[in-house]
């Protein structure tokens, strides 16, 4: 379940996760996105971390800001939807691949590449990173070893 809200369909989660887009924006940059922690959005630990990762490899742009379906829609027809997923606790990271909205199944890209990828390259790239994290196969400031 994509949840959206108000009269713009401004998307909020998926299912019990925060919605993540990676995509090429309209001004043709690459951007990983996310709703902005405005009282709708729950604030999570995986949520913070993953943009915070994002933004330490500084390789696109990082925003949380409000996204809506038409934006979803159009970014889809132009072909700029590099690929979507849900984060939170219990499951890191897990592709979305295709929406039911307004009647119409919307395809999205998890890796061009593998027709059978369970994670899009983004996707992939941030679980793995933060699972070496967790288990302290790379160092940290987020971990302290005992």
């Amino acid at each position: 379940i994509l949840w959206l809200l108000g009269d713009d369909h401004y998307v909020t989660e998926v299912g019990t996760m925060n919605f993540f887009i990676f995509w090429i924006n309209s001004d043709g940059e690459k951007e990983l996105v996310t709703a902005p922690l405005d009282g709708i959005i729950l604030p999570g630990v995986t949520r913070d971390s993953l943009l915070a990762l994002a933004r330490q490899w500084g390789e696109f742009k990082v925003s949380e800001r409000k996204i809506t379906m038409p934006e979803v829609v159009t970014a889809l027809e132009e072909g700029r939807m590099l690929e979507a997923f849900g984060a939170g606790t219990a499951c890191i990271v897990c592709s979305v691949s295709e929406v039911l909205y307004q009647g119409a199944n919307l395809a999205i890209p998890v890796d061009p590449s593998d027709p059978d990828a369970v994670y899009g390259p983004l996707t992939k790239r941030l679980r793995a990173e933060l699972l070496d994290i967790q288990y302290a196969k790379i160092p940290s400031p987020w971990t302290v070893p005992l």
